[in-house]
Parts: C-alpha cells; sequence; structure tokens
C-alpha cells in the first residue's frame, strides 16, 4: 500500500508518541520516586524532634506538645529503636497538628504534617551559610467528631510511613 512521504512519518511519529509515555505510568516508575524520598532518609542515627505548639483547639480538646511527643517516642522506640529522638544536632523531625471545631456543631477538622529536615550548607558569594532542606514529608487532612482519637490514629499513619521509608533506606 503506497502512503505519501508525509503522512509516513506523520504514521511513524503517532505510533512513537503512543508507546513513549508507558513507562512513565508502569508502577515501577512510582515505586522509583518514592525509593528517591525514601534515600533521603539514609544515614541519619537520631532526629532533634521538634513538635509545634497545637492550635487552641486542640489543646481544648486534650491534644498536647507531651503527649505528640509520647506518641513520637513510642513509635520509634517500638520499630526504631537505634534511632534516638533528643540529638542535639542534624536531621529535624517536625510535627504539626492543627485542630480546629466548627462553631455550629460538634464536628472538628485538622491537618497533620510530619517532616524531615536535614541541615545543609548554602553557597554563597558573600559567605556560606547554614540551613534546612526538607527531605521527607506527608500530610493528612481530616475531620470528624473525636478530635482525640482522630488525631492520634493519623499521627499514627504518618509516623509509620516514615518509619517504612526510613527502613527502606537503611537496608
Amino acid at each position: 500500500m503506497y502512503l505519501p512521504p508525509l503522512l509516513r512519518i506523520l504514521c511513524k511519529t503517532a505510533l512513537i508518541f503512543l508507546f513513549l509515555p508507558l513507562p512513565l505510568f508502569c508502577p515501577s516508575g512510582a515505586g522509583a520516586a518514592e525509593d528517591s524520598k525514601a534515600r533521603n532518609l539514609q544515614g541519619i542515627s537520631g532526629f532533634q524532634l521538634v513538635v509545634e505548639k497545637p492550635t487552641e483547639d486542640a489543646l481544648q480538646a486534650g491534644v498536647t506538645e507531651e503527649a505528640v511527643k509520647n506518641q513520637v517516642g513510642a513509635i520509634f522506640k517500638a520499630y526504631l529503636p537505634q534511632v534516638v529522638l533528643d540529638a542535639k544536632e542534624g536531621p529535624s523531625l517536625y510535627v504539626r497538628v492543627l485542630l480546629y471545631k466548627r462553631k455550629s456543631d460538634n464536628l472538628f477538622y485538622g491537618m497533620i504534617n510530619v517532616a524531615v529536615d536535614r541541615p545543609v550548607i548554602v553557597l554563597s558569594p558573600p559567605g556560606d551559610f547554614p540551613a534546612f532542606s526538607q527531605v521527607w514529608e506527608n500530610s493528612m487532612v481530616f475531620s470528624g467528631g473525636d478530635p482525640l482519637l482522630s488525631t492520634y490514629g493519623i499521627l499514627s499513619r504518618l509516623l509509620n510511613l516514615l518509619v517504612e521509608d526510613f527502613k527502606k533506606a537503611n537496608r
């Protein structure tokens, strides 16, 4: 069958673009992005644990900095006992709990964020200076009627994701 040269080129190009995106949607491609996220946790022996002061509604519901620190400590003790949480320098593990009560009913909504920041040196013509770079982060938004159970359940999920990635990176 005879095809004009321009049509032949267009057909070949269409075939190339038809099969080119396949590796982008392949499950192994998605895993590579997650592995690079986990790889940023490699070689960490301890964290400076920083818990942001919870919102006023969170405090009234019973969510305190001390309780959050205790939960983080318990999960690390159970799953990563070799990692210390009171390091004086090095990477920081930052936990933020935002919880708000709706005024019209007895429902709460909130967001919990867990992040790992590593120290870096920023090279600058006026002079190099230390800074932090976020290397791992995960957040969840939620709502419901039981603020305490929801907050600590979601914090537990986020910390378990961190533990999984930490273990991947440090096999």
